[in-house]
């Protein structure tokens, strides 16, 4: 601190006036902050209507005979200067210097002297790999993961207080590791060095982690499970509905009570319908034919799919000449009495533009289309369908030209067409009036296909024929159509978790419980909730569990220091990628290059 008394000097402030230092007298307003001179006016004159007044203080002289100049500048100036730096910088620098060249020596001498006798310095003996690296990077090869800082003790020393080394660290982990779809991870921003540290010896894992590091990052601490750690969510561990209607309350307590389907209850409780076995995050159900058939087989075969359907024509639109000719069929020579009365359904009415009230469409679009059927078989229909961007083959898949034909001439010849019966119900068909298909099994994937065509061209027409529970292989009386901004029909069953952050899996709860009846102690069917109610509309995220909602209680109760555990990582990844593990791979041919080089490095 200077002994010049004057208005500014602080103890934190870093600079002096040069002219103070110099002729005993500082300016009023002393340096910048950033060392600077402070100004060259005496005063800063202010304006009062249209006059300045000069605001020299009385300690300075007072106001100035002469005033301020016209313009509002002072009239006293001097010349500027160099401030200095205080005392107690220099005591600063000279402390920090000292400080340093301490650590230096100690870095490179070490505590003991040890360099003379050969062994490494402590401070540059970070300690042994992991078996993980120590296979492919040998102790002493440090810039295969570490960016060198330059030679000597004072680079060693940037090295330890640049900021910046740890965050250099990444880019060396990734020269050889790939995390696919890390890219999108929340949590891509960290270092891997951050939660992964190296050079804690040969028995030290390379995945343990501790709460500390999760709290490094995170505002919101906790200290235990049952008390820190917020309230699960009102549905949780659901957000959004089933991809399966099936609603247990109706089926246990209404269903499987009824005498005609006593015999398909469940005799096991939970795991008759569960695959525990196979249990992880979701507990799979069993197979359609193990759980489901023996009462929803044959509503499967129900009902038929229609391709086509002759509608009433109220004029003969086919040429007796040209039906002669393609089919062989003379026509008939009565007044004209259509061998239809039913309308024009829906397929085809969508693939080929027709507006099922307009009889005038009708004529000339769906004559055509029969002709042309009648002449080339199934490929007129196949353009309809790839005119749409769907694919013919899967939807047609087994479909007969020939007899898609004999039937079509048969129709343009205004008659009922008379299929060979051979006892096949299933697969398709030709009937009177109509080309059916009718689904044989469960997961039928020409069924499938047209759902997925329907869903996709979102036709309403197409939508309201197919996209209901009574439609063609009651598909969608268990299978949800779900809207996402794109109709999607939900055939696998289970739920896709929104937080790829949480991890759980059924399995050491179940080893622990039970299978069977044990489940109930976490799955309570909720007997009040109208379950059925949110598949009558298909937004997913709008629904009522069959389950009373899982609560944190619940879970304190085997989570805790005394039993399960309660670490972070129990039931929170990192990684958002569940496959993350798996998928990391190793760049061959950098530890091929890395063992090369160490072997020459010995040599």
């Amino acid at each position: 601190m200077s002994s010049i008394n004057n208005s500014y000097n602080r103890p934190n402030f870093t600079y002096l006036c040069g002219r103070g230092g110099v002729w005993q007298k500082p300016c009023v307003n002393g340096p910048n902050p950033d060392g600077s001179c402070g100004g060259v006016a005496v005063c800063t004159p202010t304006k009062s209507g249209d006059r300045w007044n000069c605001r020299r203080s009385r300690e300075d002289g007072g106001a100035c005979e002469l005033g301020p100049l016209p313009n509002g500048d002072c009239c006293l100036t001097q010349p500027s200067c160099r401030p200095r730096r205080t005392l107690r910088v220099h005591r600063f620098r000279l402390s920090a210097l000292v400080a340093i060249m301490v650590v230096a020596l100690v870095g490179t001498f070490g505590i003991t002297g040890a360099v003379y006798f050969g062994a490494e310095p402590p401070l540059r003996d970070a300690g042994q790999l992991s078996p993980k690296h120590s296979g492919v990077v040998a102790d002493d090869s440090c810039n295969d993961c570490h960016s060198n800082h330059g030679d000597g003790p004072l680079a060693m020393v940037r090295a330890v207080f640049n900021p910046t080394a740890a965050a250099g660290m990444t880019g060396k982990c990734l020269d050889c590791h790939t995390f696919p779809g890390e890219e999108t991870s929340v949590h891509k921003a960290g270092t891997c060095n951050s939660c992964h540290a190296e050079h804690k010896g040969s028995d030290a894992a390379l995945i343990k982690f501790e709460d500390g590091q999760c709290h490094a990052c995170h505002e919101q601490k906790f200290t235990t499970f049952a008390s820190s750690h917020p309230q699960f969510g009102d549905n949780y561990p659901h957000t959004r509905r089933t991809a399966i209607n099936f609603d247990h309350n109706a089926h246990l307590n209404t269903h499987f009570q009824d005498e005609r389907f006593a015999k398909g209850a469940p005799k096991e409780g939970c795991i008759s319908c569960h695959n525990v076995g196979a249990a992880g995050k979701a507990v799979p159900v069993k197979s359609f034919e193990e759980n489901c058939a023996a009462c929803h087989q044959e509503q499967i075969s129900s009902a038929s799919l229609n391709l086509i359907t002759v509608p009433e024509f109220e004029a003969n639109p086919f040429d007796a000449e040209v039906v002669e000719e393609l089919c062989g069929i003379e026509a008939n020579d009565e007044e004209y009495e259509s061998v239809s009365t039913e309308s024009l359904n829906s397929i085809l009415a969508a693939l080929s533009e027709t507006d099922p009230e307009s009889t005038e469409e009708i004529q000339e679009k769906i004559g055509s289309l029969l002709i042309a059927v009648a002449e080339n078989g199934t490929s007129p229909i196949a353009q309809l369908l790839s005119e749409a961007g769907a694919s013919s083959q899967r939807l047609l898949a087994g479909l007969n030209s020939d007899l898609v034909k004999s039937g079509v001439c048969s129709w343009i010849a205004n008659k009922e067409f008379e299929p060979i019966d051979e006892g096949l119900n299933r697969g398709w068909r030709a009937e009177e009036l109509s080309i059916t298909y009718t689904a044989g099994s469960h997961s039928d994937q020409v069924l499938k296909s047209w759902y997925d065509f329907v869903a996709e061209v979102e036709d309403d027409s197409l939508t309201g024929y197919l996209l209901k529970g009574d439609a063609p292989g009651t598909c969608v009386s268990c299978h949800s159509v779900n809207d996402t901004g794109a109709i999607e029909i939900a055939w696998k069953a289970g739920g896709r978790g929104s937080n790829k952050l949480h991890k759980y899996n059924h399995k050491p709860h179940l080893n622990v419980l039970g299978p069977g009846s044990q489940c109930g102690t976490c799955h309570k069917i909720d007997s009040t909730v109208d379950y059925g109610a949110s598949f009558k509309q298909n937004d997913p995220s709008i629904f009522k569990s069959n389950f009373v909602p899982i609560k944190k209680a619940t879970c304190v109760e085997c989570h805790n220091e005394q039993l399960a555990g309660q670490d972070c990582r129990t039931c929170h990844e990192y990684h958002e990628n569940a496959g993350f593990k798996a998928m990391m791979m190793f760049d061959k041919n950098r530890k091929n290059r890395s063992v090369v080089s160490n072997s020459l490095g010995s040599n």
